[in-house]
C-alpha cells in the first residue's frame, strides 16, 4: 500500500460518500485512478465493505457499557451455545474474545439504565456458560473506533 492508498482509506473513513471527482482532487489523482484503486483495495479485501455510522443516542440508545465476560469453558456447548445468542442479541453491539483474565467483552446499548440492567440479570447472566459480569458504562466517547492506516513509502 503507498501513499495513495492511505490517503484514500482515511478519506474514505471520513466519507464514504465522496464522489470519485472530490476524492480524486483530495488525494491529487484523476477520478478513474481513484476509482481503479478503491476497486483494487476491495479486491485485495482491504475494504470490506462500505457502512454508516449511527447516532446511537438518536435512536434511543442513550447508555453504552463495556461488559468483561467470563464463561465456562470446560463446556465447549454451553461456549458455542453463548457465542450464538451474543451475536444474536440486538444490544450486543460487539464482542470480542480477549486474553487475560476476561473471556469475552461485549458492547452493549440499552435505552436506560434500566433496561440495561434488565439486559444483564434476564439475558446475560441467565446464559448457563456464563459465570461472572462486570460492566462499566461509558461516560463520555473521547475518539471513535479508527483504524490505523500507514502507507509503505
Amino acid at each position: 500500500m503507498d501513499k495513495y492508498d492511505a490517503r484514500i482509506l482515511s478519506t474514505l473513513q471520513a466519507d464514504g460518500r465522496i464522489s470519485w471527482s472530490r476524492l480524486a482532487g483530495q488525494i491529487n489523482l484523476s477520478a478513474s485512478a481513484c476509482q481503479r484503486r478503491v476497486e483494487a483495495l476491495i479486491e485485495r479485501g482491504v475494504i470490506e465493505n462500505f457502512s454508516v455510522n449511527i447516532n446511537e443516542a438518536a435512536l434511543g440508545h442513550h447508555v453504552k457499557a463495556f461488559v468483561a465476560v467470563n464463561v465456562d469453558r470446560q463446556n465447549t456447548k454451553m461456549a458455542q451455545d453463548f457465542r450464538r445468542k451474543v451475536r444474536e442479541h440486538p444490544q450486543v453491539q460487539a464482542c470480542h474474545m480477549i486474553s487475560g483474565g476476561i473471556d469475552f467483552m461485549l458492547e452493549v446499548v440499552a435505552s436506560d439504565l434500566d433496561s440495561f440492567g434488565q439486559f444483564i440479570d434476564g439475558n446475560l447472566l441467565s446464559m448457563p456458560a456464563v459465570k461472572d459480569a462486570s460492566s462499566s458504562i461509558v461516560l463520555k466517547e473521547v475518539k471513535p473506533k479508527q483504524t490505523m492506516i500507514a502507507a509503505d513509502r
